[in-house]
């Protein structure tokens, strides 16, 4: 017979161990949790990453192009100036020889409104070189004037034993005078800047083939120029032969200066002033 008393000690030999074994597991298990558990909340944790949005690529910002300019319905396009077509200069006319210019002279003058009946001679410019050339020298070639002489007499007045020129013979003068000074003294200026390589020709004729006529013509002005002034009243002397001058200083003046003084203080003054202005055509 067996004794249960010595079978009952190996059974409970055997829970016991089985007990022990399963506590041991479990305890191993709990210890593996606890250990992966503390693993975990020691090892560090990732911050949390912002949420990126996926890029969307921006479009590319193009340059403007330049605004056109609003159009109305009617534009108004200004003309482009057109050059003024340059005018040719008119052709010279050809100089005529000095034996025939003087018709031409005249005709040029005539074409420009400029009054001829007084101008007399065949050979107008030969003449009047010549008589520049002389009065610059205070001398008056009566023979070569280019003008009609005045008309009337030279008259003269008595009182108390002297003599006197005779107002009234100025008047005689005042028609040439208003003539002269109604000339265009730019016209004459340019017809005689014209006509100058006549004149030339002509100062050569009478010794001065060297001599500008400029120069003659502005000398003779001089000399008229330099008339002195004097009253209304001038005495004379009477030597039956003709009459001088009783103030010794205007006897003794240029033949020329004293041919100004009979035409009167007031015809004087009016021809310097003419003979002034053109002075001043000639030299510009």
């Amino acid at each position: 017979m067996r004794d249960f008393g010595q079978d009952q000690a190996p059974a409970e030999n055997t829970t016991n161990k089985l007990k022990l074994i399963v506590s041991v597991i479990v305890v191993l298990a709990v210890a593996i949790v606890v250990v992966f558990w503390l693993a975990k909340q020691q090892s560090p944790q990732p911050l949390p990453q912002p949420s990126v949005e996926p890029e969307v690529a921006q479009p590319v910002a193009e340059e403007p192009e330049p605004a056109l300019p609003e159009v109305s319905e009617t534009v108004e396009i200004e003309d482009e100036p057109v050059a003024e077509p340059v005018s040719e200069p008119e052709p010279v006319k050809p100089l005529p020889t000095l034996n025939n210019s003087s018709s031409v002279v005249l005709e040029e003058l005539a074409e420009l409104e400029q009054d001829t009946a007084p101008l007399k001679g065949e050979q107008l410019i030969r003449d009047t070189v010549v008589f520049a050339d002389n009065l610059r020298q205070g001398i008056v070639v009566r023979d070569k004037a280019v003008i009609e002489p005045p008309k009337g007499q030279f008259r003269v007045l008595e009182q108390n034993g002297k003599v006197y020129i005779d107002p009234r013979s100025y008047d005689r003068y005042n028609t040439v005078v208003d003539w002269f000074v109604s000339l265009d003294s730019n016209v004459l200026a340019e017809l005689f800047t014209r006509y100058k390589p006549l004149s030339q020709s002509a100062l050569a004729e009478v010794g001065y083939p060297d001599e500008n006529p400029e120069n003659v013509l502005l000398d003779a002005i001089d000399v008229l120029l330099a008339t002195p002034s004097v009253g209304t009243v001038i005495e004379l002397n009477d030597d039956s032969v003709m009459y001088r001058y009783a103030d010794p200083t205007l006897e003794a003046l240029p033949a020329a200066q004293k041919q100004m003084l009979r035409m009167g203080p007031d015809n004087i003054r009016r021809v310097k002033l003419k003979l002034e202005e053109l002075q001043q055509a000639l030299q510009q």
